[in-house]
């Protein structure tokens, strides 16, 4: 690609630590491209966005994540709104967004992808000042983010379902509002979110009939029930056969008005944080990023 110059963000604790090996065997099949590159190569939270920002003045045409949906989220919030076309190589716990994206998971495939993919323009979620690229989540899901982070032996998509059986025993329902069109709802959840992708926490295919590029999030409403109930439909989400269950609702839409009592667990493409109580609006912004991606529009 003439005139091309591209960034790699490496997150090296990604994947268990597997992306710092992921480094050295990138960069030999990249010298033999004759095609101007570089390396940042992350230490902590918040450094991939601040790369990729820092990055907007350089001259740069691809800015590619090496590393889970949480390097890409990064990397994504910090070239929004430029002309930049970004790229991953998946190298983390879930990868979610390319599985979704037509972003091959396998390392090869993937850099052959960034050099004579697509370009394929797609669909971000908005929360306040911040986006998503793949799914946004409040309660049970959130609270399985956090629990997910601080787990030290049980990493990658088992790592999540024990969290999530973890918290389908402990986690308390909250009470919430919500406005999704005419539609709306007001009651006691067990969680409530967004997705871009298909896929949320590895396997959970959450949103089974979601597009990254169709102009809409998949939302997800479910009603609070008991811890038995809930190990009962986990099987359900993992499979994507939760549609037309008691107590859940899927629909799609433009965005999502919700309002919450108290703070509540959250994630943003399985990062965790929090969401204040009061009123927040959950939004798609159509097209409003370019990937290098191996799908025909």
């Amino acid at each position: 690609m003439k005139d091309s110059r591209y960034l790699f963000i490496v997150n090296p604790a990604a994947g268990q630590g597997r992306t710092a090996g992921l480094f050295g065997s990138i960069k030999p099949l990249l010298d033999g491209r004759k095609i101007p590159f570089e390396f940042r190569l992350t230490s902590g939270p918040g450094e991939a966005e601040s790369f990729a920002r820092e990055a907007l003045s350089g001259g740069f045409t691809h800015i590619v994540a090496v590393g889970g949906d949480g390097t890409s989220h990064e990397v994504v919030n910090g070239i929004l709104g430029s002309s930049i076309i970004f790229g991953a190589i998946p190298s983390g716990s879930g990868n979610d967004f390319p599985k979704s994206a037509g972003i091959p998971l396998e390392t090869g495939e993937a850099l052959e992808t960034l050099f004579s993919g697509r370009v394929r323009p797609v669909d971000v979620g908005k929360l306040g000042d911040a986006y998503f690229i793949n799914g946004l989540g409040i309660g049970l899901d959130g609270a399985v983010s956090h629990r997910f982070k601080k787990l030290k032996h049980f990493r990658g998509q088992l790592g999540y379902i024990l969290g999530a059986v973890q918290e389908a025993f402990s986690f308390e329902g909250f009470l919430a509002e919500i406005a999704i069109g005419d539609w709306k709802f007001s009651g006691r959840l067990l969680l409530a979110g967004a997705s871009n992708g298909i896929y949320q926490g590895g396997k959970f295919r959450l949103a089974p009939w979601a597009r990254v590029d169709d102009g809409l999030l998949d939302f997800h409403i479910i009603k609070d029930m008991s811890p038995i109930e809930r190990l009962v439909k986990i099987p359900k989400v993992l499979g994507g056969t939760h549609s037309g269950l008691a107590g859940v609702e899927l629909r799609t839409g433009t965005a999502m008005e919700i309002t919450v009592e108290r703070r509540q667990p959250a994630h943003m493409d399985g990062e965790p944080f929090y969401i204040d109580p009061g009123a927040h609006r959950i939004e798609v912004v159509p097209k409003a990023l370019r990937i290098m991606s191996s799908e025909r529009l």
